[in-house]
């Protein structure tokens, strides 16, 4: 009777190991975050002029958040209202002027197009103008 116990402990355990291991390559694989990244390019501002950006996005488990570098002139401003859908990127963030004491809301409409972003900004007083990026490899 023992070897039979034993026999039978070793078939249960072959018969696990190859159940997880089937398992595993199965198993689905976490979904790859589209936004998640770093993403360079540039916009235009109203008065024509032509500016590098940074924006880069991080999702937790309460959503998204980001942040915007204006290259040379504004670093790290926290982005607000991050809702990324069906390929459609939106936010805002508060541009502060020089003094720091007054602020504008400045919304980003954005589409995600493989490794593009690219679509307008909109300010409070009607202005608007464009913005392109790429992902950072």
């Amino acid at each position: 009777m023992r070897k039979f116990e034993i026999q039978l402990i070793g078939l249960v355990m072959i018969v696990a190991a190859a159940a997880a291991f089937s398992f595993a390559r199965t198993a689905p694989k976490p979904e790859k975050d589209e936004l998640t990244a770093t993403w360079t390019g540039y916009t235009i501002l109203g008065d024509g002029s032509r500016v590098d950006i940074d924006l880069s996005f991080e999702k937790g488990e309460a959503g998204y958040t980001g942040n915007l570098e204006v290259l040379g002139m504004i670093s790290e401003v926290p982005l607000k209202n991050i809702v990324f859908e069906d390929g459609k990127l939106t936010f805002e963030f508060d541009l502060v002027d020089d003094d720091g004491v007054d602020s504008q809301l400045i919304k980003i409409e954005l589409t995600l197009d493989k490794e593009t972003l690219k679509g307008h900004w909109f300010d409070a007083e009607g202005n608007s103008d464009i913005i392109e990026l790429t992902r950072k490899k």
